[in-house]
């Protein structure tokens, strides 16, 4: 078994990436073969390029961006809200895809292809922003709002201007999606779902920083802003 200092072990997480990946490739596979028998040339060339995009991102984020921390979480009040994240963004996913590929109820028609293209801008827009806050809060990046061992408050970087580059990119790619499927009704789903959950999360991270590094975070909110410089 291959750990680093702290106990973590490395391999397991790997194949834990490997699995991902795997499963996301059958899924694409499946999806664009069916895709590609039922749907007309755009809404094929649509998914497919939606899965190149999110599976490049995602093969990039789990084997470059993240770092295995070699130091326990002594602290972990996370109350759920990554569970929530996930659920609800998967709702508002699925739910946009069928839209687009099947039933057709909130699908923006009279706004395409423009409203597609901006999703995928809006989408590409948020990895590089992702990217700078995973490379910079290296290895005390969590799923959860945890604390570790010997933990440090990031200001470096993208974090000396906003407090959460890594939720204002994850917040720009939940309102991507649904605008790639072009879906009124997951834009919908995210509003009123994904967005209050992220907007809940972020209270407790910054509850959970303030009770643990007190002044400094103090000090470093009055500095920053949560999401844009000089704005929100």
């Amino acid at each position: 078994m291959n750990k680093n200092s702290g106990g973590i072990d490395l391999e397991a997480r790997q194949r834990r990436v490997m699995i991902r990946i795997f499963i996301f490739l059958l899924v694409f596979v499946y999806i664009a073969y069916w895709s590609y028998a039922l749907l007309p040339p755009f809404d094929f060339g649509v998914i497919i390029l939606f899965f190149a995009v999110f599976l490049s991102w995602t093969l990039l984020s789990e084997t470059m961006i993240y770092q295995a921390p070699d130091v326990y979480v002594i602290e972990d009040e996370d109350r759920h809200t990554f569970l929530w994240l996930q659920l609800s963004f998967f709702i508002a996913l699925l739910y946009s895809a069928i839209d687009f590929a099947g039933s057709h109820y909130t699908r923006m028609y009279f706004l395409e292809p423009w409203v597609v293209a901006g999703g995928f801008i809006l989408f590409l827009i948020s990895c590089p922003i992702r990217w700078q806050g995973f490379k910079h809060i290296g290895k005390f990046f969590n799923h959860r709002v945890a604390l570790y061992q010997d933990h440090r408050l990031v200001k470096s970087g993208i974090y000396s201007r906003i407090r959460h580059p890594i939720y204002l990119g994850n917040l720009l790619s939940f309102l991507a999606i649904p605008l790639i499927f072009s879906s009124w009704g997951g834009l919908l789903i995210i509003v009123l779902t994904t967005i209050p959950a992220l907007i809940y999360r972020i209270k407790i991270e910054e509850e959970f920083l303030l009770r643990h590094f007190g002044k400094e975070y103090e000090e470093y909110m009055k500095e920053t802003n949560r999401f844009l410089p000089g704005l929100i």
